[in-house]
């Protein structure tokens, strides 16, 4: 089986072997094609090189490179990685063709790598209970997003419709070789999802609803049930919201009847007892509280699960980049909507929230490195 990364590296080879024959091929792909794109680091120097001297008007044939490369290399000898990319190059070069293979490779390892910026985002915005960080992140995203997809046009020569409208901070942000490695280290220093304590969070939600009934038709206009992760909890959730919509009496009696109606249908429901321990726990839980903890939770689901994505789109060569990039966008709606139902920063604390606040993270974004 021929794994993408090693006909990445082949084609890496060639369209090297190829410039260093031919360095006018340069003016064609400098523009779209970065040192970061090459799978191998010395490839990507070597590249860094003809770029260098090509613009400068210096020598860039293959002895001038083999000698300039000298103790600017660990490993193998500059001499034979340069006759290794002499030898890959085809009888009819096609070194542009070399260049987008290169490329892609290096725009879909961009791309897998922002599942730990929007995974960092989302910790930040649960540790702080605040949108800031959330929404910080996904601007810069957003922002690696559109650099991906003009990129690409540029080297698949196709209309260039990605007009970018990110703030300059954002792009510096982005050139930033530390921006992931502090993401990575933020996710390394806390623990990973509970999914037992989100199940919990869903639950005493609904229990201060119950206890709380005048708040059910604000929160259910922007909070379905399709969210909830816990099967059980969402049949309660989905049962008051549908008494409160036909304008039916909402208590713990109505709402256990309801429920227990759902579950002929063969819905999962929690047992009475859960139900009246649930209630009675969250009596006392303001449920705009109780509704921002389970919010916080589902951020750290979508990033968790749109990292996934990224990942695995991102590994996968038939999935087309441009759709790839599209996919990122549809994650980072997800998390910026859910980040909306935040405050933007948190005065006095309530209820659930002030029980279960974690230490505060910094507030703007991924940790730097």
């Amino acid at each position: 089986m021929i794994r993408p990364d090693a006909a990445a590296e082949l084609a890496e080879r060639a369209l090297l072997g190829s410039l260093l024959l031919d360095p006018e091929g340069l003016r064609a792909v400098r523009p779209w094609l970065r040192t970061a794109d090459f799978t191998d680091p010395r490839h990507g120097q070597l590249y860094a090189l003809l770029c260098e001297r090509h613009v400068a008007g210096e020598a860039t044939d293959p002895m001038a490179i083999s000698s300039a490369l000298v103790g600017r290399l660990a490993g193998p000898s500059p001499g034979v990685m340069v006759h290794d990319c002499l030898e890959a190059v085809p009888a009819v070069a096609s070194p542009q063709t070399y260049a987008r293979i290169v490329a892609e490779a290096g725009l879909r390892r961009e791309i897998a790598g922002l599942g730990v910026l929007l995974r960092a985002g989302a910790l930040q915005s649960w540790l702080s209970r605040e949108s800031v960080p959330m929404a910080s992140t996904c601007a810069l995203v957003d922002a690696a997003l559109v650099s991906v997809g003009r990129r690409w046009d540029a080297a698949t020569g196709a209309p260039r419709s990605r007009q970018s409208t990110s703030p300059i901070q954002l792009n510096a942000a982005l050139r930033n070789p530390n921006l992931r490695v502090g993401a990575d280290k933020l996710l390394q220093a806390h623990p990973d999802r509970d999914v037992a304590a989100e199940h919990l969070h869903e639950a005493l939600f609904v229990g201060s609803l119950i206890t709380h009934p005048r708040e059910v038709p604000a929160v259910g206009r922007h909070l379905r049930p399709q969210r909830f992760s816990s099967g059980p909890w969402r049949t309660v959730y989905g049962a008051t919201l549908e008494l409160a919509e036909l304008g039916q009496p909402v208590d713990l009696v109505t709402v256990a009847h309801a429920t227990a109606r759902l579950s002929h249908h063969g819905q999962a429901t929690p047992s009475l007892r859960e139900l009246l321990e649930v209630t009675d726990a969250a009596r006392h839980t303001a449920p705009r509280a109780a509704e921002q903890v389970v919010w916080v939770d589902q951020l750290r689901r979508i990033a968790d699960n749109g990292a996934d994505q990224l990942r695995k789109g991102a590994a996968n060569p038939g999935l087309n980049l441009t759709d790839l990039v599209d996919t990122g966008r549809l994650i980072t709606t997800a998390l910026r909507d859910g980040a909306g139902m935040l405050p933007e920063h948190v005065g006095a604390e309530t209820g659930l929230v002030a029980r279960e606040r974690a230490p505060q993270a910094t507030r703007h974004g991924p940790a730097a490195g």
